[in-house]
C-alpha cells in the first residue's frame, strides 16, 4: 500500500451495531466451550459476577460484533482479538489487539430481551472528537432501547 493510499484509509471512520436475544445465552450450559472461545478472561469475570450473568454475556457479545463491524474496512479480526472491560464508573470500552491507529468506542444496554451495541471506529487523527461521538453513541443506543 502507498503513502497515499494508506493515508485515505486512515481517514475513514467504521461504524457497526448488533442485536442478540438474551435467551440464546440464558440455553447455554455455564461451562460451554462458546464462552471460553468467545470472551476473555476479564470479560467471563465481569459477567459472571452479576446474578444474572446472560444479559450481560449478550451486551458483551453484541458489543464485540459491533466492533467486528466497525472494523472491517480497516482489517479481518476475530472475536477473540476484541475485549470489551467496564471502567470504574462501568462504562464499557474497547481493547483491541495490535491496533494504535484508531480509536474504538462502544456503547452497550439491554432490555429484559435484547442486548444491543453500537460501536464506531475513529482515526486518531479525529481523536479531539473521541467525547463528541462517544455523546452520539450513547444516545443512540437511549434511541434503540428507551430507559438504558
Amino acid at each position: 500500500m502507498t503513502d497515499e493510499s494508506q493515508t485515505s484509509v486512515d481517514l475513514q471512520f467504521g461504524l457497526g451495531t448488533d442485536i442478540v436475544e438474551i435467551q440464546r445465552f440464558r440455553a447455554l450450559d455455564r461451562d460451554a466451550p462458546f464462552f471460553s472461545r468467545v470472551f476473555t478472561h476479564d470479560e467471563l469475570t465481569y459477567c459472571r459476577k452479576h446474578t444474572d450473568a446472560s444479559p450481560h454475556f449478550a451486551a458483551t457479545f453484541a458489543g464485540k460484533e459491533s466492533v467486528l463491524k466497525a472494523m472491517n474496512s480497516r482489517r479481518q479480526l476475530s472475536i477473540s482479538e476484541i475485549e470489551i472491560l467496564r471502567d470504574s464508573d462501568g462504562a464499557p470500552y474497547v481493547c483491541v489487539e495490535e491496533n494504535t491507529d484508531v480509536e474504538v468506542l462502544v456503547s452497550l444496554a439491554h432490555s429484559e430481551h435484547y442486548a444491543v451495541a453500537v460501536a464506531i471506529v475513529i482515526p486518531k487523527s479525529q481523536s479531539s472528537n473521541v467525547e463528541m461521538f462517544r455523546k452520539l453513541l450513547n444516545e443512540t443506543i437511549h434511541d434503540i432501547i428507551p430507559g438504558q
